[in-house]
């Protein structure tokens, strides 16, 4: 039930952003701008894409190195089945079925795998609020974007203090979260303890510093390829604005997608778009038109390469979605952009 209404909330607000961004959308305008956009440059917007989903399974590799040595394939092909899970279930179940696909394939705790993928989700966190916080010498940002920043730089410092200190000082840290879990029922928290413990063992990163600054350039190489990626989406529809702009507009999608939303971020993804495209002067109508040609290129190719590896793996979405064992429940955030 619990999920039930949180999928209906997701739609609520899918439903809201997308209205605010077709509203005032002039059809012929809008339909001029796709009919004369040059779709070619999409191709390589495409390929950045999936070299920027390759990269995050070669970074995931020295995350889950400490747990258990795995082939980048199957690494691989985890990180996409979770992203493609993202597009296609509700309330942001990819990380879930991300750390289940793996764990399952690689014999490996599923809650320990899922640790190392908030692990990175703080990294990419970080990684977007510099890439913020450079883009700002070049250009005004909406002052709602700079304080979704500012509670974001919060949050992911309060994680990563709550992640440091479950590695470093397990003892104390699971003895003070236990003292909480008391609060509920015994079958409820026993089983949250359980779930915690197993959890601290995909936090190894933090004792080896030289893979930490690794992990830390790699996360940041992702987010400035997928910036770069957007900057053939501009020149599909005959713009060529400083390249900041892709970068500007890479931090404003993902600070949008990061609201509940219906699968695939649709209504958010498209609002953002117009909202960083308004900061250069593009038209609402062409905006909308550009915002739809990126999602299409972001939604399709990882969409139907994760089925496909979900289909190799012998995986059914129905399956994972079901599992409960072993699996935490979904972490939010994304990095649809």
């Amino acid at each position: 039930m619990e999920l039930k209404k949180r999928f209906i909330f997701g739609l609520i607000i899918s439903a809201i952003f997308l209205y605010l961004a077709v509203h005032k959308v002039d059809l012929v305008e809008l339909w001029r701008a796709l009919k004369d956009a040059e779709y070619l440059w999409v191709l390589p917007n495409m390929a950045l894409m999936m070299f920027s989903y390759w990269l995050r399974a070669y970074r995931w590799k020295f995350m889950v190195n400490p747990i258990k040595k795995l082939s980048l394939n199957r690494l691989f092909s985890a990180t996409i089945i979770g992203f493609m899970a993202n597009n296609v279930l509700p309330v942001r179940l990819g990380e879930v079925v991300r750390a289940y696909s793996l764990g399952s394939k690689a014999e490996i705790s599923k809650t320990a795998s899922f640790a190392t993928i908030v692990v990175e989700r703080v990294f990419d966190g970080f990684s977007l609020l510099l890439i913020l916080w450079i883009t700002l010498l070049f250009a005004p940002f909406p002052e709602i974007v700079k304080k979704a920043g500012n509670l974001t730089l919060v949050l992911n410092v309060i994680l990563l203090l709550v992640l440091i200190f479950l590695e470093i000082k397990t003892k104390p840290t699971l003895s003070f979260f236990e003292k909480i879990l008391k609060l509920f029922p015994r079958p409820v928290s026993s089983k949250a303890s359980e779930l915690l413990y197993k959890f601290t063992t995909g936090l190894k990163i933090f004792r080896d510093l030289p893979n930490m600054l690794w992990i830390i350039f790699l996360s940041l190489m992702v987010w400035v390829i997928v910036g770069t990626s957007n900057y053939f989406i501009f020149l599909s529809f005959g713009f060529t604005p400083p390249f900041y702009a892709s970068f500007i507009l890479l931090v404003i999608v993902a600070l949008g997608v990061m609201l509940p939303s219906s699968p695939g971020f649709i209504g958010t993804f498209q609002y953002a778009c117009i909202l960083a495209l308004g900061i250069f002067g593009i038209e609402k109508s062409v905006a909308f038109s550009f915002s739809v040609v990126l999602w299409i290129s972001q939604y399709l190719p990882v969409t139907a390469l994760g089925f496909y590896y979900l289909k190799r793996e012998h995986l059914s979405l129905k399956e994972v979605r079901e599992e409960k064992r072993d699996t935490p429940k979904e972490h939010g955030g994304s990095s649809k952009v």
